[in-house]
């Protein structure tokens, strides 16, 4: 039974976590969920729970958020306030499999997690432990989303369990947001043209479908300089980012056939807004978007690639998801006003799918002195947006980390096998 909390006891959310919070539904979860992969140390033994616990019992006290559940008042904002306890043995678990697991099996375990919701009496974080074959250790990590982004998220599993790590204190993010670069007055003259580009409505999808409780997971996976290499065999301009998205675009077109490929496709792209200017160290959420159409009607792969560029780089010359960002916090003052908006521009016909990337460690690290082989992000899907794509690096390499609910969206395995074949595509295409 959780005992009431004084006022002064209280920090309440920031608008972005508290709205965040505010889409949980016995379908939605509200987590972001990361996968790593750690092999044994250089004897063949694996990793061991005890001592992982103990690394993270050792680590907390570092980040203060980890130490805080959400309370949800009748009224006003939810605030987070300190546990009465933090149990490690519930927040480091043994995932209780029967076998040792192979990819399959990590897959299975991995959507089986993900559709089950995290304890709001307890902080809103949790790792599952999983012996693998050949000595490796699967932890299967979920985080609510009104607890970090995908970049705060990506921290915390570094001060958590990496052996470098930053040390110094996780900061809280300020309430509001700063103003756009060149003062309120430039900022609200560029928001017209931002929502004209990013919120003017797309072609129905195949992807706007209701989603229930049940997660499915596939990946696929790419050394980062062959992305590299295309965006420069592309011509000048083109970025990683770029690839990623015509590599969605070329799996989609294959996955869907000429049967269900209708218009194109409008993909949603997280912004992170902790890597630029202040807010690097950071814990929470400071994201922004941008929408950009996948033009699957594109029979050319190079061709889809530079249509993508060109829309990429307007919105970034005009710097829309910084004034998205000031715009919707400007209006969530605004409470009634703020939800009308945030009902149309979170509909299916602005976006289909999100498509995120988010920067991993740069070199792979050790965890209790064993190496980090594998790293993948799954991020939830919404309602009548059935499909999520996360893209996350570790050292060279990038894994895209494919989620949906497989009621709504079946055969993930094949998309990444198509999103494989695309990739394949515009690296010839670009020669």
């Amino acid at each position: 039974m959780i005992r009431p909390v004084p006022e002064a006891q209280r920090e309440e959310l920031g608008v972005d976590d508290a709205a965040i919070l505010r889409l949980e539904t016995d379908a939605i979860k509200g987590h972001t969920g990361k996968v790593l992969v750690v092999g044994p140390d250089e004897g063949g033994n694996a990793l061991d729970l005890a001592e992982l616990r103990s690394r993270v019992a050792e680590r907390i006290e570092s980040i203060p958020r980890l130490r805080q559940r959400v309370d949800i008042p009748r009224r006003g904002r939810p605030a987070w306030v300190e546990a009465d306890e933090v149990d490690l043995d519930w927040h480091v678990a043994d995932a209780g499999v029967a076998a040792l697991l192979d990819e399959g099996g990590l897959r299975a375990l991995t959507g089986a997690l993900l559709a089950q919701k995290l304890d709001h009496e307890r902080p809103l974080w949790r790792i599952d432990v999983a012996p693998m074959e050949g000595g490796a250790t699967a932890l299967i990590a979920r985080i609510h989303h009104a607890m970090a982004d995908g970049v705060s998220a990506i921290r915390i599993a570094s001060i958590l369990l990496f052996d470098e790590h930053r040390v110094d204190p996780v900061h809280e993010p300020p309430a509001r947001a700063q103003e756009p670069q060149g003062g309120r007055t430039r900022g609200l003259l560029k928001v017209p043209g931002a929502l004209r580009r990013e919120l003017t409505p797309g072609a129905d999808s195949v992807l706007d479908r209701h989603i229930g409780p049940q997660r499915e997971v596939a990946r696929a996976g790419f050394p980062l300089e062959r992305l590299k290499a295309i965006g420069h065999a592309a011509g000048d301009g083109v970025t990683v980012n770029d690839v990623i998205l015509a590599a969605v675009a070329g799996g989609l077109r294959d996955w869907l056939g000429p049967a269900r490929i209708g218009g194109d496709i409008r993909a949603q792209i997280p912004v992170c807004l902790h890597l630029r200017g202040t807010g690097r160290d950071e814990i929470g959420n400071k994201d922004s978007f941008l929408n950009v159409d996948l033009p699957l009607h594109e029979p050319d792969a190079a061709v889809r690639l530079r249509a993508i560029n060109a829309e990429t780089s307007e919105r970034k010359l005009d710097h829309d998801a910084e004034t998205l960002y000031s715009f919707f916090h400007a209006v969530g003052r605004f409470r009634p006003l703020y939800k009308g908006i945030t009902r149309i521009t979170s509909g299916p016909r602005e976006f289909a799918l999100s498509v995120s990337n988010v920067p991993g460690p740069r070199e792979k690290p050790l965890v209790l002195g064993r190496p980090l082989t594998e790293f993948v992000s799954f991020a939830e899907p919404a309602d009548r947006h059935a499909l999520r794509v996360s893209v996350i690096s570790l050292g060279g390499d990038l894994a895209f980390g494919l989620c949906s609910d497989p009621n709504a969206v079946e055969g993930l395995d094949a998309l990444a096998a198509a999103i494989e074949v695309s990739m394949d595509e515009l690296e010839e295409a670009v020669r």
